[in-house]
């Protein structure tokens, strides 16, 4: 049963995503995923307080092929700071971000009105239009199968 629940995410072509995992811990599951077999793996939020993953430690993911992934919530509330988040998109580049909302909650705007938000504050801080749909739109519809 092990054996199943290891290959599962590699052998359906699914995508593995980090969520609030501590960093060490990602670490290890994204070297596993890949050994595995997974193609995708999304880490979740990198900013995010409880992994707060270095600018250093986002370019040795990218590099080992994740996808990060940069929530608004995040630097929205506070948790981080809106020039953590491009720093780090710069040092990994467009190619290996995605931006999404984590809005939907009601401390929240609605998510539509998040990507809107995103797009204004990647303007605003010296991304192309052409990278903005990519980190909004691209990446996303990428990881879901279509073409961007």
């Amino acid at each position: 049963m092990d054996c199943f629940r290891r290959h599962a995410i590699a052998r359906h072509g699914l995508i593995l995503a980090t969520a609030h995992l501590a960093r060490d811990d990602t670490f290890a599951v994204v070297d596993a995923a890949f050994e595995e077999g997974v193609q995708r793996v999304v880490v979740t939020h990198p900013e995010f307080p409880c992994q707060n993953f270095s600018i250093a430690d986002q370019v040795e993911l990218a590099n080992r092929g994740c996808l990060l992934e940069r929530c608004l919530s995040t630097p929205h509330s506070g948790k981080t700071t809106w020039e953590h988040v491009f720093d780090g998109v710069r040092a990994v580049g467009v190619e290996r971000s995605l931006f999404s909302s984590d809005f939907g909650n009601p401390d929240y705007p609605a998510v539509e009105d998040g990507l809107a938000l995103w797009a204004d504050r990647l303007l605003g801080a010296g991304f192309d239009e052409d990278e903005v749909r990519e980190l909004i739109v691209g990446q996303s519809r990428r990881l879901a199968g279509a073409d961007a």
